[in-house]
Formats: structure tokens, sequence, C-alpha cells
């Protein structure tokens, strides 16, 4: 599904009143019945106390529509304006005239003593309506409103956000000063980066996207090229396995991976290729470890590499990697290897010479850190795997400049150097540089442990050895990543979750989604 941005919805619903002639009070009202509609399934409200908070503008007018269909199904509403009821203009007006008719409670609180009303309300008060910033939020939050959100923090009541939690930037997720802590968010149309970019996601609660009757091709039509996957989604980009397969027929993949003292990565990047469904797994790892990866993998094959007693690779380890690449569809490279300047040279003598799929990951970043000409000038598809750090040393930018702006680091490196590129983090980001966007949605915060990129890489790699295109490949590697870690954390919690816990999920991560498809 499509994700957007503010300006976006934006044009969005302006093309839906312009040129499919559809009303704003048309949309306002769908988005009330929806946003109703999830409320009661959630909440008993017959004579429960709601406090719609409304502010100026359209995110306002919904909650006074909303306010008026809770009062008519039995709820006990009171309405808290944050603007003078003189300044309501549009379609806003319309629906507070009519909550006026219907002689539906209203609080104007537009200067600090206000406040008491509010506090006095909120006491015996069951259920929060936030209406007071929509989307388009794009400064500071301050003066009356800031005193409302802060009042609203003191109370454990639960909040239902309209569109999405006042005070949070649409766009990038950010708080903009302070921000409305929801319970559940009931966004329209489509959901927006601000809600599954950090601290956004985290505020927004649980998350409805609802429809209220936008055109089927509005975010297409409108140049969006953000996504999102649910399951039902990943599930229909699996490829069914035909039955009259053999192990050729999943493709061959080929790592480069491992070091001395850095054996668990080569095993979890080997061992997650093949649990993701690969045909056939080689590990190339430097001669001095070889026969501690071939104790440590059983189904995995292990092929020994010159590394003159080093135990790392080196440029004189060149030569047979290229003749052991020959046959594999696709390279994994960088777990574990370490980081030095021979190291370096075999990287680079091994690109000059290869042409397959490339997946690189850890210390395969870290050493072509400053040497984009590698990537740029490699003829056929590669996917860079870098968290924040990683990230950061790529791109020459700090930590917190990447973890503010993941978008647009992940989309600038694909731009810079061809590749494709998965920004890991607690919301991951893949970027290509056609300028598509996909968002994950999937995993947790106990996926946060040593091991679970190397994991990734294996997946990613196993399914373009299958005959997945690299993007769409990384998008659902790092997708079922998610899940398998989201099943593990469901298992054994958060708190302890190992990579080889995500592991040992992915199988079953991707048999539930091949079950939705069939």
């Amino acid at each position: 599904m499509y994700v957007v941005t503010a300006n976006e919805m934006g044009s969005i619903d302006r093309r839906a009143i312009e040129k499919y002639k559809i009303p704003g009070i048309v949309l306002m009202e769908n988005a009330a019945i929806r946003a109703v509609d999830i409320i009661m399934k959630e909440y008993y409200i017959y004579k429960k106390k709601v406090i719609v908070l409304v502010g100026g503008g359209n995110n306002g007018g919904d909650g006074l529509a909303i306010a008026r269909h809770l009062h008519l199904a039995g709820a006990y509403v009171e309405v808290f304006l944050t603007f003078s009821p003189d300044n309501a203009k549009g379609d806003a007006n319309i629906n507070l005239e009519v909550v006026r008719a219907l002689s539906i409670p209203i609080v104007c609180v537009l200067a600090e003593e206000d406040i008491a009303h509010l506090e006095k309300s909120l006491t015996d008060g069951d259920l929060i309506i936030d209406a007071l910033f929509g989307t388009g939020l794009s400064r500071e939050v301050e003066g009356i409103s800031r005193y409302v959100i802060d009042t609203v923090a003191k109370y454990s009541i639960p909040v239902v956000s309209i569109d999405i939690p006042s005070g949070i930037d649409g766009s990038t997720g950010e708080c903009m000063g302070c921000a409305v802590r929801a319970t559940h968010t009931v966004t329209f149309g489509y959901p927006k980066r601000g809600h599954y970019l950090y601290p956004g996601r985290e505020y927004s609660g649980r998350l409805h996207i609802v429809p209220i009757s936008l055109p089927n091709d509005s975010g297409k039509d409108t140049g969006v090229c953000t996504f999102t996957l649910d399951e039902a989604e990943a599930s229909a980009m699996l490829k069914r396995r035909p039955p009259n397969s053999h192990k050729g027929t999943f493709g061959r993949v080929g790592i480069l991976a491992g070091s001395t003292g850095l054996t668990g990565a080569a095993y979890l990047t080997s061992v997650a290729a093949q649990r993701s469904g690969a045909g056939l797994v080689t590990l190339g790892v430097p001669q001095s470890i070889q026969p501690i990866m071939a104790a440590k993998l059983t189904e995995v094959m292990t092929y020994a590499l010159p590394d003159d007693g080093t135990g790392y690779f080196g440029q004189m380890a060149g030569f047979e990697a290229v003749e052991f690449l020959k046959d594999k569809d696709v390279l994994a490279l960088g777990p574990g290897m370490g980081t030095n300047k021979n190291v370096f040279e075999f990287i680079r003598y091994i690109l000059d010479r290869i042409d397959i799929s490339i997946v690189i990951d850890a210390d395969g970043l870290n050493n072509i850190a400053g040497e984009g000409d590698i990537l740029r000038d490699y003829g056929h598809p590669i996917v860079l795997t870098p968290h924040p750090g990683e990230m950061a040393r790529l791109a020459g930018k700090s930590i917190e400049y990447v973890v503010r702006h993941p978008i647009e680091c992940a989309k600038d490196l694909s731009q810079n150097t061809g590749a494709i590129v998965l920004l890991k983090g607690a919301t991951s980001i893949v970027a290509n540089c056609d300028g598509e966007v996909y968002i994950n949605q999937t995993g947790n915060s106990g996926m946060a442990t040593g091991g679970s990129g190397d994991v990734l890489t294996g997946i990613i790699a196993s399914f373009i050895a299958q005959g997945y295109d690299a993007f769409t490949a990384t998008v659902l590697g790092c997708f079922i990543h998610g899940k398998a870690g989201d099943m593990a954390a469901e298992d054994r919690g958060e708190v302890g979750l190992t990579a080889h816990d995500i592991l040992d999920a992915a199988p079953y991560a991707l048999k539930e989604l091949y079950d939705i498809k069939d």
C-alpha cells in the first residue's frame, strides 16, 4: 500500500474534490463515520464520557463530526475547542453548527486559566478523541494547544487520535515539541510516513487505515513512490514453488564471510539463506577457520580460501574466490570478514571480475566506505544493508543525522551508488535509484541483537537466488525477517531474543505467508 507525506495527502484530497467533484464535507463525513466504526469496535461508549479535543482546521472538523455521531450513539460527549468559534470556517464550521444545534456541550479553552475546565472533565472521563492537529503540522506546538496536550498526558485515559497523534509531523514522524500519545490512531485513505517513522510510530498506538471514498488510483496518479506491505501484500509477492523442482531450481548462493573469532556471522548468514528457501548454499571462508565452519554447518557446503595462516581473506585468495563464484547466482559478502587493507583489496579484486548480484553487509560495507567508485562501476544489482553507524560512514553524515532522516539518507546513497539500499533500524527503509521507497513495519526491539543483520543478509541473498529481482528480494526479505522476529518474540518475549531465535522462526514466517497465498 502507498505511504504518503502530508503534502501528497493534501494533493490527493484536492484531486478528489476538484477533479472528481467529491465535496469536502462528504470526505469529512466519511472520515467521521469510519472513525466512529473503529471507536465503537474498540470501546463501549454508551453512557460513557467522551472528551473531544478540537483544533481549528479540517482535523477539528473531523472531530466535530465524530462528536455528533458518538452523541447520537448514546455517549455523553463534551467538546473542547482550542480556537474561537467565530474563526471556524468551511466544512469544519458546518459541523460546529450541527454540534451546537444538538446542544452538545462546548467549552472554549483559549487561555491557560481555561485548562481547569478540561482537568475537571478529565477526572471522570472514559475516552479522549484527539482532533487538535492533522498531518499538515509543520511547526512546534505552542500556546494553548501545548497546555492541552500536556494536560492530557497526566491522565490514564485511552486516546483515539484522528489521522495522526497531534504534535507528530505527518511526513517525518518527529515530535514537534510535544505530542499526544494515542492508544489507537484512525487515519484516512493512506497511512502517512509519520505513522511508521519513530517517534511517531510509538505515539500512534495501534494504527487503523480506513477508506473514505477517495478514487482508487489516487496514490499512483499523484506520483506517490513510497509504500509498505501488509501480510496479504507480502504473500501475493511470493513465488509459488513448482512441485517438479530440484535443488537447482531454487538457486545457488555463494557466501564470503567470517574470519578468526567471527565465525558466528558466517554461520548465521549461511543457515538463513538455506532456511529461507535457497537450493544450494556454499560458504567460502579463510582456510584457517574452514574446519570450524565445516563442523558448525552440516547442510551448508564450505570452501577453503587461502589466507596465509592469518584467518582473514586477502588479495591472494581473490583468484580462487572468483572461480568459486562462477556457478553461483548471488554473492552474500561481508559478515564477520574483518576490516584491513588486504580484505579491501580482496573485495576490489572480486568485484572487478564477477557478474552476479551481490548483497553487501557489515564488514563488507566498512571496507568499502569512501570507495563509492567500486559500487558505481559494478554492472549488476548490488544490495547494501547498513545500520545507522555503517550508513554514517558510507554517506559521510553523523549517526544522529541518519537516524533523523532515514528515508533521505537511503535515497541519497542509492542515487549516488546505483545500489539498492536497506537502512536497518527500528523502522527499516529500502530505497532504489528509481526513487522507490519501502517502509518496513514488521519487527521489534528484541531484534536489536548481534547477528540479526547476518540473518537478514542470508534471507535477501536466498530470495535473489530463487529468481526474485533484487529490489523485491530486499523488500520481502526485510518483511519476513521482521515477521520472524515478531513470531519469535511472541513465543519467547523480546528480552533475551537471539539471532538464532529469528533464524529458527523464519521458515514458520514463510509458511504463514504461503498459507495466506493458498
